[in-house]
């Protein structure tokens, strides 16, 4: 029997199944990925991506082609609590450009479909060398010390193929076959509601008159009514209902599109407008983290790692990012260029804040949907730049400093530049006169940025580097033009932001992340940064 060999085997092409397989192509390994469905989703899923969804998919090399797919107006949210659609509003959420995080990004949101965006990745995981399968699910799979093995079948054909992987990422959803497989439990609240997702066409010019932009798809818009929430989309006339499943409702109404079409008119107040209903679907709601996210050489991303309620929407947000996160891990481990060890701070950093997530859009869904589950365990809610800009990693893939409080959350707008939390955002100038970012030289590899007097980091970053066949940027960040030919820092908020002296060095990971910092100079730089390349990556 032949066996098909491959560095690693992605299970679901899915937000998070794809996202890997892009993120794996951009750092050298190309994966192959099997998918039950036939193609990507064409189902009323979630809709947006956040700035730091943004910032990840840019690295890829589809920002632009997502925004392409976006409203003009992505950043000038709309979205209320109100009694019938066409008003009164009971409580305005946001409104404007109130959700701008322009003071910690440069990226500005996108609202792409969840199903546009599967397109695009799938098509750039193509692009980098991913063989993309589908129609084929994953029979069974076994590991042992080397890889894993494991058993396919195309769910047309029946024809079943054996593939030998290094690794398999499981991105097959939150009843993920694989954890179940592997015996990985689940913890949280679990079920805590149905829904119902309803994609309809209709004219809502006048019951959304009170919102320019709203009813021609120009400017995003969502409106929590009851116990439902409509949502417009790219597509001008096509708009979303999602309808809490509640008990008072009549039994099975959710299986006739007429009984459908009656309800969705009384809820949003739209009796006697034509309504054309183009797709159902039914969800369940759950709240629940798996146990553990790697087990051998097995590693869940994804709906199979964590499921949250789509208030707030970034379940599929923090998919996109597992892949981000993820890629250049495990491919920095299959390369060679870092041990297996790298590996579990898959868990060690993304489970915590997946646990977190979890609990900020449960505290969303009651606030907006579902007062009755409330409890004692509803966390205060953070604000949305923090939750997507703030979180951090306290132990992982760094080198943690002997003062760090060990916090999960940091204001993104006053960062400190410790190991563990997102690289700050600060605009630069190039000794050209042409607007940079920090931002714009992170997402690939490692880099070292170094004060304006470091430039024995920088003979140091060349000497680690090579010694360890690893690429390391490295760039000078200077406060003032001085002619060095080094990045300038016109805001003055450099060496504040990172923590670091005119002499000091701060490395960056590929995702963005601080992975270690010297605030100043010390005696041996390059034997410094070799070392300390070394422990991160478990060489």
């Amino acid at each position: 029997m032949t066996v098909e060999q491959t560095a690693v085997l992605i299970v679901g092409a899915g937000p998070a199944g794809l996202s890997t397989a892009v993120f794996l192509g951009l750092h050298g390994v190309t994966p192959l990925v099997l998918e039950r469905r036939p193609g990507t989703s064409t189902a009323v899923k979630a809709t947006g991506q956040y700035p730091h969804t943004m910032e990840a998919m840019r690295a890829a090399g589809v920002a632009d082609r997502l925004h392409a797919l976006s409203r003009p107006f992505a950043s000038d949210f709309h979205m209320v609590i109100a009694r019938t659609l066409a008003g009164p509003v009971l409580r305005t959420l946001v409104s404007g450009r109130e959700l701008s995080m322009r003071q910690v990004s440069p990226e500005e949101w996108c609202t792409a479909s969840q199903s546009s965006a599967e397109a695009v990745l799938a098509a750039r995981a193509g692009e980098l060398g991913a063989e993309l399968r589908f129609s084929t699910r994953l029979v069974s799979l076994d590991q042992d010390a080397d890889g894993v093995t494991a058993v396919t079948e195309h769910t047309v054909t029946g024809e079943r193929r054996t593939v030998r992987a290094q690794y398999l990422v499981a991105g097959d959803g939150w009843r993920s076959e694989v954890r179940q497989a592997l015996g990985i439990g689940v913890r949280g609240r679990g079920v805590v509601g149905r829904v119902l997702r309803v994609l309809f066409e209709a004219d809502l010019g006048e019951a959304l008159a009170h919102t320019p932009g709203a009813a021609d798809g120009s400017r995003f818009a969502a409106f929590h009514v009851g116990r439902a929430v409509l949502f417009n989309t790219e597509v001008p006339g096509l708009f979303g209902y999602f309808r809490n499943l509640t008990d008072d409702l009549p039994a099975g109404w959710e299986q006739s599109e007429e009984q459908v079409a009656r309800q969705l008119a009384a809820d949003l107040g739209l009796a006697g407008t034509a309504l054309k209903i183009t797709e159902i679907g039914e969800t369940e709601i759950a709240c629940a983290v798996a146990e553990r996210f790697r087990e051998g050489r097995v590693l869940l991303v994804g709906d199979a790692a964590h499921v949250m309620p789509p208030t707030g929407g970034l379940g599929g947000n923090t998919a996109y990012l597992d892949g981000f996160y993820l890629g250049w891990k495990l491919a920095a481990v299959i390369r060679g260029a870092a041990g297996p060890g790298l590996l579990d701070s898959h868990d060690a950093e993304r489970r915590p804040y997946a646990e977190l997530l979890v609990d900020q859009q449960f505290a969303n869904l009651v606030e907006r949907i579902a007062p009755e589950l409330a409890d004692d365990d509803v966390p205060a809610l953070l604000a949305p730049s923090t939750v997507a800009f703030g979180y951090r990693y306290p132990v992982g893939a760094l080198i943690a400093e002997p003062d760090d409080d060990g916090a999960l959350i940091e204001d993104p707008s006053h960062p400190t530049g410790r190991p563990g939390s997102r690289a700050a955002y600060l605009p630069l100038l190039t000794a050209q006169g042409t607007e940079t970012s920090t931002t714009a030289l992170f997402g690939h590899d490692f880099v070292l940025l170094t004060g304006p007097d470091g430039a024995a980091w920088q003979q140091a970053a060349t000497t680690a580097a090579a010694r360890l066949g690893l690429r390391l940027a490295v760039h000078g960040i200077d406060g003032a033009d001085r002619g060095s030919g080094q990045l300038r820092d016109g805001t003055g908020r450099f060496a504040a932001a990172y923590g670091i002296g005119r002499q000091g060095a701060v490395l960056v990971r590929p995702d963005r992340f601080v992975a270690w910092r010297s605030p100043g100079a010390v005696p041996d730089p390059a034997d410094r940064l070799h070392e300390v390349l070394r422990t991160l990556l478990h060489r």
